[in-house]
């Protein structure tokens, strides 16, 4: 049975596929996540706050001017024309101008911080899916592999067949392990364009599914220290400082209602044209005091909303940390994983594939061995490559994040 020489363990033959218009490499992917609609507008509107909060007034009231004409009835030698007109200052006391501009400075930061969120996840979205489209497409160009292995293995064993080298059932196994590699291939295809669309989705470049282009991204992560420093910096995490800052867009509206009602002075001044031809001038000023309603209505809702920020904030923090502890843990794991299937499990399928075609080929062995061997080679190859891409989404994801915790510190320090 020296025909099973002529076929090799493995091929780099493969079936073809429908390629995608356009590829992207990761850089490009991770670019594009940030130009996306949604991110441009959180971006807009930080701009358009700070364009209009700079252009708060100092002045919290508006002048007040009344005109009230008339005309005098009686008695009769004084009937005519008569007009009554005033103008009114008032200043609020309780510090209201600087309350409001606070207010809205906090309120542009929690935008920013937003702001922040969205990119990051617009990141973290757009390298997840671009991993997963790479790791689908090394799936699929595992299996076309195989399936043009199983093809030539197939027909082979029919030629064997037919001069009565071996059996109708090794040839019917033949085929049907050639089938379910083919099958293989249609389940890998679905999933590439699953995975391209899915970024296509991500980065909106519309409906047509979109390839990867080089190879898995390797961001260089800080030394073990460096990483348990990170852990440590977790609340630097735009989503802790989100709430963080929500919290003190509470506090500050608070303030801010109760500088509104607090003592405010009210200053006018009065003219009144008394027929016939005369002319009378008065001053007034006003003083309105917080006696009895001093916004506890309004202010109390900001009060409790802040009091859970707070709460929150602590709770978020705690799982920033937790979630760094295990984003460190993963490129460990994985890359642990990585190194066992590299390293040994695949060399020792590849092996014992090679081992058990020559036991067949000498007649100890059974076509059943030389398939399930196949099948176990295939499937450890197909593992490896997601085992790869789940170690490069675990780095990419802890080097995206200690990013934005060195952004946060940026953004910490210039407030």
């Amino acid at each position: 049975m020296s025909f099973w020489l002529a076929l090799p363990i493995a091929a780099n033959v493969a079936l073809a596929a429908t390629t995608p218009a356009k590829t992207l490499s990761f850089d490009e992917a991770i670019g594009l996540s940030v130009a996306t609609p949604d991110v441009r507008g959180a971006e807009r509107a930080v701009t358009t706050k700070h364009a209009l909060g700079a252009r708060i007034s100092g002045m919290t009231e508006n002048p007040q001017i009344y005109v009230q004409p008339g005309f005098r009835v009686l008695p009769t030698p004084n009937q005519g024309f008569e007009i009554q007109a005033s103008v009114t200052q008032s200043w609020n006391l309780a510090g209201l101008a600087s309350a409001r501009k606070d207010a809205a400075r906090v309120e542009e930061e929690e935008l920013s911080a937003g702001a922040r969120v969205l990119a990051l996840t617009q990141r973290l979205d757009a390298a997840r899916a671009w991993i997963d489209l790479w790791a689908a497409e090394r799936v699929l160009d595992v299996a076309a592999r195989e399936a043009a292995l199983a093809g030539e293995f197939a027909r082979l064993v029919e030629k064997a067949a037919q001069a009565s080298a071996v059996t109708k059932a090794d040839a019917a196994d033949a085929r049907a392990y050639h089938a379910e590699a083919r099958l293989g291939v249609i389940g890998a295809e679905g999933e590439v364009f699953e995975r391209g669309l899915g970024l296509s989705r991500v980065i909106a470049a519309g409906v047509d599914p979109l390839g990867a282009r080089g190879d898995l991204p390797a961001p260089v992560l800080p030394s073990g220290a460096g990483l348990r420093e990170a852990q440590r910096r977790a609340a630097m995490l735009p989503t802790v400082q989100q709430k963080a800052i929500a919290a003190r867009v509470e506090r500050a509206r608070e303030a801010e209602e109760r500088a509104a009602r607090g003592t405010s002075l009210s200053v006018g001044v009065y003219v009144q044209r008394d027929s016939p031809g005369g002319l009378v001038g008065y001053g007034a000023v006003g003083l309105t005091l917080p006696v009895f309603d001093r916004g506890e209505r309004e202010r109390s809702v900001m009060a409790a909303r802040a009091a859970q920020l707070e709460g929150e904030t602590k709770r978020e923090a705690a799982n920033a940390s937790a979630d760094v502890a295990m984003g460190i843990h993963e490129v460990e794991h994985t890359q642990d994983i990585v190194d066992t299937l590299a390293g040994a499990i695949l060399p020792a399928l590849t092996e014992g594939l090679a081992a058990r075609v020559r036991l067949f080929e000498a007649g100890e062995g059974t076509m059943l061995e030389v398939l399930t061997a196949r099948r176990n080679v295939a499937a450890a190859q197909a593992r490896l490559e997601r085992a790869r891409a789940a170690n490069a989404w675990a780095r990419v994801k802890l080097w995206l994040w200690l990013s934005a915790m060195d952004d946060g510190k940026k953004q910490e320090k210039t407030r």
